[in-house]
C-alpha cells in the first residue's frame, strides 16, 4: 500500500473514531456530522473494508437513535450489500421491521444530559469498530454513576486511540511530502541531463525514472570493434556527463551492451559480445573526461531487447550500446 493510500485509510479510521467518541458522549448531532463528512462510502477497497462497514453501522444506529428509521434501514441495507453476513445489520433491520409492524415502540431516551429518540431495542446504540455497544440505556435501572464512569473511560480510551491515529496520519503526510520533494529533485536532475546530452545522432528517451540515450546508427559494425562515429559520440557524451556540475554526482550511468541473435548462437540470456561492447563504450566515455571506469555500471542486454525492433533491417542498428542514466538516491540524513 502506498503512503497516500495509508494516509487515506488512517484519515477514515480517525473520523470514525471521533464519531464513536461523540456517540458515546451522547452528541449524536456531532457523530452524524462527522459521518456525513465522509461522503458517500462506495464499494471499499480491501484495506478500508472493515472501517467502511463500521462507519455504515454507526451511521445506521445514529439514525435509529434520532428516530430516522428509514435512513437507518438504508444504511444497514448498504452494509449487507458489502457484507451479507454482517450480524449487526441483520439484527438492526429485524428490529426496524418489528417497529414498523407496531410490535416495538419508539420512545425518548435521556442520556448524559441530552434527549434523543431511539427504538426501544436500539437504545443501547452504536457499535465500536463492528463490536460492542457504546451508549447505555438510562432506563435500564443500572447505577448511573458506574455507567458514567464506564462511558468516560471508554471515551478516554477512544481519544487516546484517535491521538495515535493522528500521529500516524501526520507521519504518513510527512512521508508524502518528502517523497514529493524527492520526486521533484529527481525530475529536475533528469531534465537537466536530457537537455545537456541532446546532440545529433542521439535519441533522448525520457522515462519517468531515467533518461535513455539511443544511437541512431549502430555503434559497432561487427564484434566489439567500435565505429568512428560511435567513438566520437561516446567521447563527447563523456565530456558532457563530467560537465554536469552538481548533477554529475547525482546520477548513475549504466552502459548496456546489445547484440543480435545469430544462427547457432544463444537466442537470449545476453552475450559476451554485448558485455564487451559495454566495456569498450565505457572506455571512450571516460578517456577524455574526469569520469572513471568505475563510475559506470556495465551490463549485457538480452538479445531480444535491442533498442530497435528485432528485424533483419534493424540488425546493424542493434549492434550497439545504449546509456541508461538514473538519479542516485540522496544520502541518508545525519
Amino acid at each position: 500500500m502506498s503512503a497516500s493510500d495509508s494516509a487515506r485509510a488512517l484519515s477514515l479510521q480517525l473520523t470514525v473514531r471521533r464519531a464513536h467518541s461523540a456517540a458515546r458522549a451522547g452528541d449524536l448531532d456531532l457523530a452524524a456530522q462527522l459521518l456525513d463528512e465522509l461522503g458517500e462510502l462506495g464499494e471499499p477497497v480491501e484495506s478500508e473494508r472493515a472501517t467502511v462497514l463500521a462507519a455504515l453501522n454507526l451511521r445506521a444506529k445514529v439514525h435509529a437513535q434520532r428516530g430516522e428509521l428509514a435512513e437507518a434501514d438504508a444504511c444497514w441495507s448498504r452494509v449487507e450489500a458489502v457484507a451479507p453476513d454482517d450480524p449487526d445489520a441483520a439484527a438492526g433491520r429485524r428490529t426496524l421491521a418489528k417497529i414498523a409492524a407496531g410490535r416495538r415502540p419508539a420512545r425518548p431516551v435521556v442520556h448524559t444530559g441530552r434527549v434523543v429518540v431511539a427504538a426501544a431495542a436500539l437504545a443501547v446504540a452504536a457499535l465500536l469498530g463492528g463490536g460492542g455497544w457504546l451508549l447505555v440505556n438510562a432506563g435500564d435501572g443500572g447505577d448511573d454513576g458506574d455507567s458514567d464512569r464506564q462511558s468516560s473511560g471508554s471515551v478516554a480510551q477512544s481519544d487516546t486511540e484517535s491521538e495515535r491515529l493522528k500521529e500516524r496520519l501526520a507521519a504518513l503526510e510527512a512521508d508524502d511530502t518528502a517523497e514529493a520533494a524527492e520526486a521533484a529533485r529527481r525530475d529536475s536532475t533528469l531534465d537537466a541531463v536530457a537537455e545537456r546530452l541532446a546532440m545529433p545522432g542521439v535519441e533522448i528517451r525520457r522515462h519517468a525514472e531515467d533518461v535513455q540515450l539511443v544511437f541512431s546508427t549502430g555503434v559497432f559494425p561487427y564484434d566489439s570493434v567500435i565505429g568512428p562515429r560511435g567513438a566520437s559520440a561516446l567521447t563527447e557524451i563523456g565530456r558532457r556527463l563530467s560537465d554536469l556540475g552538481p548533477d554529475a554526482g547525482a546520477v548513475e550511468t549504466t552502459v548496456v551492451g546489445h547484440s543480435v541473435a545469430v544462427p547457432g548462437g544463444a537466442p537470449s540470456g545476453g552475450s559476451v559480445v554485448a558485455l564487451n561492447r559495454a566495456r569498450v563504450a565505457a572506455q571512450y566515455l571516460a578517456q577524455d573526461s574526469d569520469l572513471r571506469l568505475t563510475d559506470f555500471r556495465l551490463v549485457s542486454a538480452d538479445q531480444r531487447r535491442g533498442p530497435f525492433p528485432a528485424t533483419d533491417a534493424n540488425a546493424p542498428r542493434n549492434r550497439t550500446v545504449t546509456l541508461l542514466i538514473t538519479a542516485k538516491e540522496p544520502p541518508p540524513a545525519p
